[in-house]
């Protein structure tokens, strides 16, 4: 509940303060003397953005007692607020510079708007006022059914089916995308795989390939040597040998002596040859066994050149390989799942649904019948105001079906929504009658109502007055009227007043009593002080 307002340096108000009662509070004066100036105070201490744009420095405080629930929710924010139940929001403004805090603690703007919501209802012609809110509507009809079973378990269901969605839409899985992965990462496995390394085999495999490699060039050569020693055709043993058969020609004259020379040198080099064919048959190099170690070093150098500089690099690739296709399957896996936990859960909801609109349905039909006992109070025969559920694709966080308020003024006219209603005066006693009907179920506390009897005159203003009371009994309600019928029942009065200084207009306001608001119900009427006094208000 509001308990006070106060403001200073505030567009035309130098300085004001007002003490508000708890059931129904009247704000009256001239068109232009400043209501509306001082409605937008009130708009700025509940956290809207402030309408000032000047140089001059300011301030707004309003003062509220509020519940333990919403001391708990300020708590929860890591906001102490000290002892007792009182709320005070101080908003000061210093050019384009705005400051709020709540009992002496700075604050974010944003963090006031939503403690205060649901706590100050605002009635202006035609504005975003939360019963002409489209999307609020079905908060109107759940207010009667708290305990409701299928609205409590609807919301369960939509929280998981919303905890679901919110990990699908995480997931972002192409699924060609994902299988396109998961071949490569198989095939890569499979490649490193099917080579079978073994850590540091690269090294041991360089040492055999240079001493096979060097043993190769060196049973070449000792075959090339054994070649042109003794086993080729014109190897140096044959032509030895023939040199032999020319000297033994030639022995008898003398030269006999020449035959233990080539003699000596056969023996040396069959010496030689033996020791080169003991090394060639030490060697002993198997071809195929080489050519498999080439083969091997060709196989490995490639996997390096794709997966790492070395076996070890190789092994660590192909165990990432793994652990990232492990993970894909299970995100594969998961997202499976999860499709299948969506589908359930969509197909409770709308089971629940329909029954929540069932439900939803029969509240509607009552209200309606309240709500046109109302309007027919507000003189507003064969108007009907009702609810109606269209049904919405998908399940959305307040139901399966859409709620909507559907209003006819008149007789024969077709149902249109709340908030295409053109009648200014219309529309108020729409709202009037719909209020009533609710004063027992609203989580709200004050209810501001800025001209709300526009449109309405003077002969429903008696009726218009009992409506508001009614709510006020409920409800803390601060009217903005121009009905003496309606300040007059008033708990406390309040009048706002313009005066020109020169080039300044500055306007004030005050609690009127006794004389003085008797006065100004006078002025308001238009009628002389005794027949006033004799008109039955």
């Amino acid at each position: 509940m509001l308990l006070s307002l106060a403001g200073r340096n505030f567009f035309t108000f130098r300085e004001f303060y007002v003490e508000f009662s708890r059931g129904m509070n009247a704000i009256t004066g001239e068109s232009g003397a400043g209501k509306t100036i001082f409605l937008k105070a009130l708009w700025t201490a509940i956290g809207f953005p402030p309408p000032w744009s000047g140089e001059e420095s300011g301030n707004i405080e309003a003062n509220f007692s509020v519940e333990d629930s919403i001391l708990k929710r300020i708590g929860e924010l890591g906001i102490e607020i000290g002892d007792g139940n009182q709320l005070l929001v101080s908003v000061n403004f210093t050019g384009q510079r705005t400051i709020y805090r709540l009992n002496g603690r700075m604050v974010p703007r944003q963090m006031i708007q939503m403690l205060f919501k649901d706590l100050i209802e605002i009635h202006s012609q035609h504005s975003s006022v939360a019963l002409l809110d489209s999307n609020r509507h079905y908060q109107i009809l759940d207010h009667a059914l708290q305990g409701e079973r299928s609205l409590e378990e609807y919301r369960e269901l939509y929280e998981k089916y919303s905890s679901i969605k919110r990990e699908l839409d995480s997931l972002v899985v192409d699924p060609s995308q994902i299988e396109r992965e998961k071949d490569f990462l198989t095939f890569e496995i499979k490649e490193i795989e099917q080579a079978e390394l073994k850590t540091d085999e690269d090294g041991l495999l360089e040492t055999r390939y240079r001493k096979y490699k060097n043993g190769k060039f060196l049973v070449q050569t000792f075959r090339e040597l054994m070649d042109r020693l003794k086993d080729g055709d014109e190897s140096v043993y044959n032509s030895l040998n023939d040199i032999l058969s020319l000297i033994t020609k030639v022995e008898s004259f003398g030269y006999s002596r020449w035959l233990s020379h080539v003699q000596l040198a056969l023996e040396e080099l069959e010496g030689l040859y033996n020791l080169v064919s003991e090394e060639s048959n030490g060697l002993d190099i198997d071809e195929e066994e080489f050519r498999a170690i080439e083969a091997r070093i060709s196989l490995i150098q490639g996997l390096k050149r794709k997966y790492g500089r070395t076996v070890s690099d190789i092994l660590q690739s192909c165990d990432e390989f793994k652990n990232k296709l492990k993970s894909l399957q299970e995100l594969q896996k998961r997202e499976e799942k999860l499709r299948k936990e969506e589908s359930i859960y969509l197909q409770k909801l709308r089971e629940v649904g329909r029954v929540l609109d069932g439900v939803r349905e029969k509240r509607a039909i009552e209200m309606a019948r309240d709500i046109r006992i109302h309007l027919e109070d507000l003189k507003m025969k064969g108007a009907e105001l009702e609810f109606r559920l269209f049904q919405e694709e998908e399940p959305k966080f307040y139901g399966t079906s859409r709620v909507s308020i559907m209003v006819k003024t008149n007789p024969g006219m077709e149902f249109m929504e709340i908030g295409s209603v053109a009648s200014g005066g219309e529309l108020s006693r729409c709202l009037l009658a719909l209020e009533s009907t609710l004063k027992d179920q609203l989580e709200i506390r004050t209810i501001v109502f800025d001209e709300v009897d526009s449109g309405v005159g003077q002969r429903l203003g008696q009726v218009v007055a009992e409506k508001l009371l009614e709510i006020s009994s409920k409800v803390q309600s601060i009217v903005i009227t121009h009905l003496p019928q309606i300040a007059s029942r008033a708990e406390r009065h309040f009048a706002v007043r313009k005066e020109q200084f020169e080039l300044d207009t500055i306007s004030t306001i005050e609690e009127l009593s006794g004389e003085k608001r008797e006065r100004e119900l006078v002025e308001m009427s238009g009628l002389r002080g005794e027949a006033w006094k004799g008109k039955n208000l």
